[in-house]
């Protein structure tokens, strides 16, 4: 499994890879169905601090995902998406170790964030088995975090 950064952002991709409208309300809860390239560009601009992802698998395309910066060191990973044929097979926690690897050696990251909601129960138990840790919640909302431990030197 590989992450190539999405820069410069082709949103066309992203509608191809999320067309299953259930599948997109669990990736974005606000999003637009169909498809509106604009409020995804608007959400992952790189000009904005974000960072954009395509996931593949050997030459197979089977996911997205993107980290934000929140602060110094904190970044939220987000939109975070695999392909129905890939999930509960591992797919799901590949593709974080690798954003958690990017980020604490690309970005110097210290803490990783995920927004999750409650009726999503397979990602919960993804970032769970992850190291994830509820952080907050509020209704359906939930905010799970990860201290990244520090690399020697």
């Amino acid at each position: 499994m590989r992450l190539v950064e999405n820069i410069p952002l082709d949103t066309m991709v992203i509608e191809k890879l999320i067309e299953d409208k259930n599948d997109l309300f669990l990736v974005w809860p606000k999003a637009d169905f169909p498809f509106n390239h604009l409020q995804w560009q608007e959400v992952l601009d790189p000009q904005k601090g974000n960072i954009p992802f395509l996931v593949y698998e050997g030459n197979e395309l089977i996911g997205h995902a993107a980290i934000r910066k929140a602060a110094d060191g904190i970044y939220f990973l987000s939109f975070l998406y695999i392909i129905p044929s890939m999930r509960s097979c591992g797919a799901g926690e590949r593709m974080i170790n690798l954003l958690e690897q990017y980020a604490a050696e690309k970005l110097n990251a210290k803490e990783l964030n995920i927004v999750v909601r409650a009726y999503n129960p397979r990602a919960i138990r993804c970032y769970t088995k992850c190291g994830f840790k509820e952080y907050s919640r509020e209704d359906t909302l939930i905010i799970m975090s990860k201290v990244l431990r520090c690399r020697e030197a």
